[in-house]
């Protein structure tokens, strides 16, 4: 019989090609894991890896052993689930990615109350507006905005958003409030970069009509909550995702501008592999995740 802990660490070091990360991952040490792996190649009477000073390559015969061992993890982790499923019974690792400003500002909050209601889960929450690789992060969902391009994730929908120009009274006061997209070429504006982008730009609808603005400015950050920090501390105008500033705007921290131009209209979205089904508690944390969003929706409705 095949190990479950050699066939998951087989797995994770394919998708890291790093034995060392693979183990440290899932707590085992260099040398047990090096074992196991020796093991494993030993009786499939194949050589999985091309070992190198600092990768790990699969080989054909790696590549086509990979592909039974994912399905057959998954395989396993769907029973579990169902046992769990029918036991109505919540427990295990949810390993979950989500952009900066949303999570902090509503996802983790969200995410305590689901652990109070279920003690026996555990959360990773990574967040960060570079995109993580499903694969190599080792998470179960993501949150996303914007179309996939990637064909080996699902989406479940949780809502829309579009993104909208914002600032603090404070920086409307001292340098006086756009009357269209063009006019943002003479205001301060806080710029997010994600992946280092030389070059921003913002796009704006209304109605049929497109305004696409080159946005520059002092500052610029891979980090969508340093953004919001600084329109709030009145040092220019940010272009934010409606999720990140309606309670701002509610509360009169932020100020709405150009009330007729906003973004396009974006999926805000769970993705997960294709090849990886959701364990029962994770389809229980999406239908969690649905919901409260659909509450956000009523709560902040998007200006008509």
């Amino acid at each position: 019989m095949y190990s479950l802990d050699d066939l998951k660490l087989f797995v994770r070091t394919a998708e890291l090609e790093n034995l060392s990360a693979a183990a440290r991952e899932l707590d085992r040490t260099a040398a047990t894991a090096s074992a196991a792996l020796i093991r494993l190649e030993q009786r499939l009477n194949a050589r999985l890896f091309a070992r190198t000073t600092r990768r790990m390559r699969l080989t054909e015969e790696g590549r086509l052993f990979l592909d039974a061992a994912r399905r057959a993890l998954a395989a396993l982790e769907e029973g579990e689930g169902a046992l769990a499923e029918q036991r109505e019974e919540l427990a295990g690792p949810l390993r979950l990615s989500a952009p900066s400003d949303l999570g902090r500002s509503w996802l983790r909050g969200w995410l305590d109350d689901f652990l109070e209601t279920h003690p026996q889960l555990s959360l990773e929450l990574s967040i960060g507006d570079t995109l993580a690789d499903l694969f190599r992060s080792n998470v179960d969902l993501a949150v996303r905005v914007g179309w996939l391009e990637d064909s080996s994730l699902v989406r479940r929908q949780l809502t829309t958003t579009r993104r909208v120009a914002v600032a603090a009274p404070s920086y409307l006061a001292r340098a006086g409030r756009p009357a269209s997209p063009e006019q943002l070429a003479r205001h301060q504006l806080l710029c997010l970069a994600p992946g280092g982008q030389a070059r921003m730009r913002w796009r704006f609808q209304s109605g049929s009509q497109q305004v696409e603005v080159e946005a520059s400015g002092r500052r610029t950050s891979d980090d969508g909550a340093v953004v919001r920090d600084w329109a709030l501390g009145g040092h220019g105008i940010a272009f934010k995702s409606w999720f990140d500033v309606a309670a701002d705007i509610r509360d009169g921290r932020l100020e709405l501008l150009l009330r007729d131009w906003y973004g396009q209209a974006l999926p805000l979205q769970l993705v997960f592999l294709r090849n990886r089904f959701p364990a029962y508690r994770q389809r229980r944390l999406i239908e969690f995740l649905e919901a409260r969003f659909a509450a956000f929706d009523a709560a902040y409705p998007f200006p008509a």
